[in-house]
């Protein structure tokens, strides 16, 4: 999750100054995208649920609703534009409101949307995914720097929901429901 996240912001070259929108910046890779690219001295506009924007803007983000009209909100937030795009959900939406907002395509890039359209418009997939950038060398580089930023307090992980060992099966039964919002973990 966060070498998939370091990964993200290195293949679009996120840096100071940008204006960057995440797409899913509630959930367990979204959440650190978000908080490495502030971290980066970027702005981050992070869509996701109302229930998800308090956290982010404990991060510093700045939370828009995704849903119908998604573009124009995000263009009254950023009227100068967004400078950077990270989709970390795959969908229709946030492939077509990047591409419209960016005006560089290559500046977009996707962890889930293997379709075929992002790389077709000029933007990037990442991960394990067909014709997707495995980044094995990036992400084997980020993980001492995210540990250290762990251990700092500097990055977080949010955490969705805990489970007693011995309810693994209600466990997985959450994530199967999607959008678990962070990592789910089993104690003994």
């Amino acid at each position: 999750m966060g070498a998939t996240a370091a990964h993200a912001l290195q293949a679009i070259g996120v840096r100071a100054g940008d204006t960057v929108l995440v797409h899913g910046a509630s959930g367990s890779v979204g959440s650190i995208v978000t908080q490495l690219a502030i971290g980066r001295g970027a702005r981050v506009i992070a869509t996701a649920s109302v229930g998800h924007h308090e956290r982010l803007r404990g991060y510093a983000a700045t939370p828009v609703v995704y849903g119908e009209g998604l573009a124009d909100r995000v263009r009254a937030l950023a009227p100068d534009g967004v400078d950077a795009a990270v989709d970390t959900v795959g969908t229709d939406e946030a492939t077509t409101v990047s591409l419209e907002l960016l005006p560089d395509p290559a500046r977009f890039v996707s962890i889930a949307n293997f379709s075929g359209a992002v790389q077709a418009a000029g933007g990037k997939l990442i991960g394990g995914g067909a014709g997707a950038d495995p980044g094995r060398e990036i992400r084997a580089a980020a993980r001492p720097e995210l540990a250290a930023a762990l251990a700092a307090g500097s990055v977080q992980v949010p955490i969705a929901r805990r489970f007693p060992l011995a309810a693994g099966a209600d466990a997985y039964a959450f994530l199967a429901g999607g959008h678990a919002g962070g990592k789910v973990i089993l104690e003994p």
